[in-house]
């Protein structure tokens, strides 16, 4: 079906209490006549959140928590559907003639029968083979809606039950920025009276959304009505209407039961069978195969024959709590089923807060366009009213669906080869539509009515169609006090609030805030000034070679209309051991557009690692070194001047060029300070490769000397998509590998051999790709090579480096790294071929335990290869746990040379960044 609202609520593990407005479909209103009354069950209690439905206008609304329902219509004569989860539909034939007609409803218990027919003769049970059929002809009903246009009214609630005070105080509430305060100083400031148990908050929006096929929406805000934080005002309701159970992953946090991979996840119960007119209802238990907060568990209800949802009653438990979700569906044309009303009640328990949460929603469909090109399969038609071609116009794809669907019980191979061959045949009829195109356009329009936010209570009173609960009455009660109190106090206090001491105060808080922490200050007409900040770990720092080493960065920006800029970024460092200033002075000037330029400069005068590889993380480095004396990052002074420009000669094809000097200067250990004084010494500034202990003329590797390079640099991707933002062309990935090449022509001179340049060339050459193997899963993989074309002139420090990191504990992410081997000891001059391999998935071992299994927790097998002169054959293959409370992961490595072991360890990896 059509992408309708549902799943992006699992946001919630992204947003926090800032979910709790979520927001989905409505119903409009129109006419002074009323239809109003009480939902009930057979022993009188209310039935919470019921559907009433007119057939005739395709117009809706739901019953509230006390089973009230009200509706205002045009003058006629009506069918009137009445209908919940759990109850068997009540149909009631009205004329509406007089202003209000009072309809209460008693909704009779549904009752499910497992007829005899429904006993599979090879033991498996039902539900099998019915959601074969309904996993395989999913991405028909994705597909079947060309366009549509409804109304849409939708309303939430939360209501917090227990909130620690220290978090109450710092989530404060502040109604808008019209809602102002008076401070101690005279001086009007937004409202933020304190979070506390008890309070409640409601919302209310009504919109007219607009979907044309395949993703194109417009959202037009009529009204929107709130008393929650101000926090909550920028959350859209376009998440929540692009998303539907019939893709496979819900919010990119969820797996659909739907999903092609459903089975691997689910188990289903066949419960029995119920008959509504001539609609034959089956209804599903979704049982998760394991506990995860990424599976769902609860019923669903099939349409037989037809093979689409009737109705979802689902749940899901992950660490914001649980989250029930229900949706009904109705047929809004001729067998186009398509959700009416959505409820979510989310039982909130996240970091000491406690909270109900719920929304519901009615939807009013004023156009439905099915997808006249997707042909409806034999099988769907049979018995009912729909598209379908005679045999004479029938594909050879829809001929080949209907042979499977004709089948009385489909394989799991069926259900694969039929969800395919209905994606494909859904694709061909999107052939005219601008497939072909690589932009990747941003096709939600969002338009916000003036006075959106300024309807009155008459208004709401004749448009709100879900009558309002005692608890959402108190919630706009206590909002519209806030709003007249603050009003009065704004107005006797306007001639009183004064520039004082107290605006000096705060003022110069602010400075001295920007100056420590950082701040970016900016005018209109694209010039702004970044500074860093004086307060900031990794502006400092301690090596054996500078000593302490402390600095500060700036960025001087300036943008023009023309998607030009000019940018320079100074950074000054001071070595407290080497008592020197070190400096960094990087510059650009940036062309936009669809064929991006950038002209750059780089100079300065500062110590770097020796290996460019990858290398020790600075703070690790300072750590290991102060406390443990293992200095293991090897530094160098250089002394550099480089030109650059980079170009995009077409669409996934970028060309940079290069040219650049360099002073190398070895330096030694100026400094024995530790905080923590071991027995050991500290090592010399040089790095331990074998070359360096076995070649005939060391002193042509780590020896001061002046060098000049050359470097060109292709990177093609093919079929690159895009996006443009203000006329600026961004890179959004392929689906095809990333191809680059570089060739270096370098020249070194040693001073104290020989006055001439010793030319060389390094070719090197990779391919790297990203994919999606499933729900949660990818492959991400690299394979390089390179060589020098005569290396009898190469010094170490144009050496091919790696990414080696062997400490036991290291910060951040560190893609394509060997986890094994010393620092600088993979480097070489040699003909060299490199590959990296990461598989990652949510479930393969540990995961499957019970104390991991509801975690957020992926497992990776990590494979590396490095083939070289000193590194025959090294294989690495690792195990880890990734998103470990979503900052790190943890794994153990083996090492082989020529696939006999050498070595293991582990690894905790901290992603701080």
């Amino acid at each position: 079906m059509t992408k309708i609202n549902m799943g992006s609520y699992l946001n919630l593990m992204k947003l926090g209490i800032r979910l709790l407005i979520l927001i989905t479909f409505t119903g409009q209103l129109a006419d002074a006549q009323v239809l109003k009354g009480k939902i009930t069950d057979n022993s009188g209690q209310p039935v919470q959140y019921a559907t009433v439905y007119i057939q005739e206008l395709k117009q809706g609304t739901t019953s509230n928590t006390r089973g009230d329902y009200e509706l205002r219509l045009p003058g006629g004569k009506y069918m009137v559907i009445y209908q919940s989860l759990g109850y068997e539909p009540v149909f009631v034939n009205i004329d509406l003639s007089d202003t209000v007609l009072i309809r209460n409803i008693s909704l009779p218990e549904q009752i499910y029968e497992i007829p005899e027919v429904r006993i599979s003769p090879s033991g498996e049970d039902p539900a099998m083979s019915i959601m074969r059929k309904v996993i395989g002809l999913a991405p028909y009903y994705l597909n079947y809606i060309n366009y549509y246009k409804a109304e849409v009214y939708i309303k939430g609630n939360l209501l917090i039950k227990r909130i620690p005070k220290l978090i109450g105080k710092s989530m404060r509430m502040r109604q808008s920025d019209e809602d102002v305060t008076i401070s101690a100083g005279g001086k009007p400031e937004k409202d933020s009276r304190i979070m506390k148990e008890g309070d409640s908050f409601f919302m209310e929006s009504f919109n007219e959304v607009e979907f044309t096929a395949p993703d194109k929406y417009v959202q037009k805000v009529i009204s929107y009505n709130s008393t929650f934080p101000e926090q909550g005002d920028d959350i859209s309701p376009m998440d929540y209407i692009q998303a539907s159970f019939y893709q496979p992953v819900l919010a990119d946090m969820a797996i659909s039961p739907l999903s092609p991979q459903a089975f691997s996840s689910y188990n289903f119960k066949y419960i029995g069978t119920t008959f509504q007119g001539k609609y034959t209802i089956n209804k599903i238990e979704v049982i998760p195969k394991y506990k995860s907060q990424q599976l769902f568990a609860g019923t669903i209800f099939i349409i037989e024959d037809l093979w689409c949802l009737y109705s979802v009653d689902l749940t899901n438990e992950n660490l914001v709590g649980k989250i029930r979700v229900r949706e009904l569906y109705i047929p809004v044309q001729e067998e186009i089923w398509m959700p009416v009303s959505h409820q979510f009640d989310i039982d909130l328990q996240i970091i000491g807060i406690r909270a109900d949460v719920g929304y519901v929603s009615s939807v009013r469909y004023l156009d439905v366009k099915p997808n006249d090109k997707l042909q409806k399969p034999r099988d769907l038609a049979t018995g009912f009213a729909g598209r379908y071609l005679p045999d004479t116009a029938v594909t050879k794809t829809n001929r080949e669906i209907n042979r499977i669907l004709q089948k009385e019980e489909l394989t799991n191979r069926d259900m694969i080869k039929l969800g395919k061959l209905m994606e494909k045949e859904s694709k061909n009829t999107r052939s005219d539509s601008g497939a072909k195109s690589l932009e990747i356009k941003d096709n939600t329009t969002q338009i916000v009515e003036k006075d959106a936010r300024k309807r009155d209570s008459t208004y709401w009173a004749d448009i709100r169609p879900i009558p309002l609960s005692e608890i959402e009455l108190r919630s706009i009660e206590i909002s519209d006090s806030i709003k007249n109190n603050i009003s009065g106090i704004v107005e006797s206090t306007s001639d009183t609030v004064s520039n004082g001491t107290g605006k000096k105060s705060s003022r110069f808080s602010k400075t001295l805030n920007n100056l420590l922490m950082g701040h970016t200050w900016s005018d209109t007409t694209g010039f702004s000034f970044t500074n860093g900040g004086l307060i900031d770990l990794e502006k400092l720092s301690f090596n054996t070679v500078d000593g302490f080493v402390y600095g500060i960065d700036f960025r001087i920006n300036k943008r023009f209309k023309n998607n030009k800029s000019v940018a320079f970024y100074p950074d000054i460092r001071y070595a407290f051991s080497r008592e020197k200033v070190m400096w960094r002075l990087n510059g650009n000037y940036s062309t936009g557009g669809m064929k991006p330029k950038q002209f750059s400069v780089r100079t300065g005068m500062t110590s770097r690692d020796i290996g460019t590889g990858g290398g020790i993380n600075p703070f690790i480095n300072s750590i290991s070194t102060l406390f443990m004396e293992r200095n293991y990052m090897k530094l160098y002074e250089s002394r550099y001047l480089t030109f650059a420009y980079k170009t995009e000669i077409k669409n996934g094809l970028t060309l940079e060029l290069s040219a650049g000097f360099e002073n190398r200067k070895v330096m030694e250990n100026n400094t024995s300070f530790s905080i923590i004084n071991t027995s050991r010494e500290y090592s010399s500034n040089l790095p331990v490769n074998e070359y360096l202990t076995t070649g005939s003329n060391i002193i042509n590797f780590v020896v001061d000397q002046k060098h000049i390079e050359f470097v060109t640099n292709v990177t093609f991707t093919p079929y690159q998509k895009y996006r443009i933002y203000g006329g600026n062309k961004v890179p959004q990935g392929s689906e095809w590998p990333t191809f680059i090449f570089t060739w270096k022509h370098g020249a070194n001179m040693v001073p104290t051999i020989s006055g001439n340049y010793r030319h060389f060339d390094m070719f090197s050459f990779e391919v790297s790709k990203k994919h999606e193997t499933g729900a949660f899963s990818e492959l991400k993989w690299r394979a390089g090579t390179g060589g020098f074309a005569d290396n009898r002139n190469i010094s170490y420090f144009d050496f091919f480096h790696f990414n080696p990191q062997p400490l036991q504990l290291l910060i951040n992410n560190y893609d394509d790294a060997f986890m094994l081997p010393a620092f600088y000891s993979l480097s070489t001059p040699e003909f060299y071929g490199e590959a990296h391999l990461k598989y990652t998935t949510p479930y393969l071992l540990l995961k499957f335990l019970p104390g991991l299994s509801r975690t957020l927790i992926r497992e990776n097998i990590i494979i590396s290869y490095l083939g070289s002169r000193f590194h025959k054959n090294y294989t690495e293959i690792g195990y880890s746990l990734s998103e470990i409370f979503f900052l790190g992961e943890a794994g153990i490595f083996v090492g082989f040379d020529d696939l006999k072991y050498r070595s293991f360890g582990l690894r905790i990896i901290l992603k701080l960044n």
